[in-house]
């Protein structure tokens, strides 16, 4: 019986302390607990190294672990990767998400900056539940150095090509060819010096013949400009005397001519008019023109 009891007290004492230490354990746990806020993230390049509870860090600073990483369906060249980040974190609209490798691990870390260029400091709201406020990403240095290399590479084997083309052997066959011509064209010049001497002392003259002809021409544009001018004057000049002439014209026959034009017609008018009288007498005593007219008669009271 005592044996028993003291494996009853033992027991006892045991699942006490058990039930203690647990207690204790979940009481610190739950002091030390910290809250995250979640975020998301779209990589446009491979995401090497990157898996759950990867390191976040801003500026250099631990900040969370990754949650999950996820291909996009319906563009695999996007990589989600959703972020638990402590809470109270400044996360602003200008920061931005890039990925760097830790050392000669192999492993990678997703590292947020605030650019220096970036202008807002205005906070991304967090969220607990989807849509994630998303952290815009940058090109890692690496990505970009993969890429610049691929295209100097490509860049290379195009120059290779095209050197392959230009030493062909129907190329350089052209090629030997075309510095055989302009040896002989060199020499030919060399065993002609003389002759090129001479023509370009003749090209010289020529030019210089040309040069004080364009000074004669000049001089000719410059005579003729002031002939036209005298010309443009004269015909001002001519202008204005038939415009005269035509003033005074005018003038003399308003006042000279068209008075004595119309004396003229009035004398007309009574010479026909005495005419027309004569011929009436003549018609009616054709004797008249012998005897004469008969005096008019006398009349009332003479």
């Amino acid at each position: 019986m005592i044996g028993n009891r003291q494996y009853v007290f033992v027991g006892a004492f045991v699942i006490i302390a058990t039930t203690f230490l647990v207690s204790v354990w979940l009481w610190m746990a739950s002091s030390n607990r910290q809250v995250y806020d979640v975020y998301v993230t779209i990589f446009h390049e491979p995401v090497d190294g990157i898996s759950n509870n990867s390191v976040i860090k801003y500026n250099g600073v631990e900040i969370g672990k990754v949650k999950q990483v996820r291909l996009d369906t319906t563009n695999p060249r996007n990589v989600y990767v959703y972020l638990n980040i402590l809470h109270n974190t400044p996360i602003s609209k200008g920061t931005v998400a890039m990925l760097k490798s830790q050392g000669i691990t192999g492993m990678s870390y997703i590292d947020l900056q605030l650019p220096e260029s970036s202008l807002t400091m205005i906070l991304l709201k967090p969220s607990q539940k989807e849509p994630y406020p998303e952290i815009p990403t940058k090109t890692s240095l690496l990505y970009s150095l993969s890429t610049q290399a691929q295209s100097v590479t490509t860049n290379i084997q195009d120059v290779t090509a095209s050197m392959k083309i230009l030493f062909a052997k129907e190329n350089l066959e052209r090629i030997a060819n075309l510095l055989k011509n302009l040896d002989q064209i060199t020499s030919t010049i060399a065993n002609h010096s003389k002759a090129v001497g001479q023509s370009l002392e003749t090209m010289q003259a020529v030019l210089e013949n040309v040069r004080d002809n364009s000074i004669k021409l000049n001089r000719t544009f410059e005579d003729l400009s002031v002939l036209s001018n005298s010309l443009y004057k004269t015909s001002e000049n001519t202008n204005k005397l038939i415009v005269s002439f035509q003033t005074n014209t005018m003038q003399n026959v308003n006042s000279v001519l068209l008075p004595n034009l119309n004396q003229t017609v009035i004398n007309l008018n009574q010479s026909t008019y005495q005419l027309e009288k004569f011929l009436e007498l003549l018609n009616n005593n054709p004797s008249a023109l012998i005897r004469g007219a008969k005096p008019l008669p006398k009349g009332p009271g003479e």
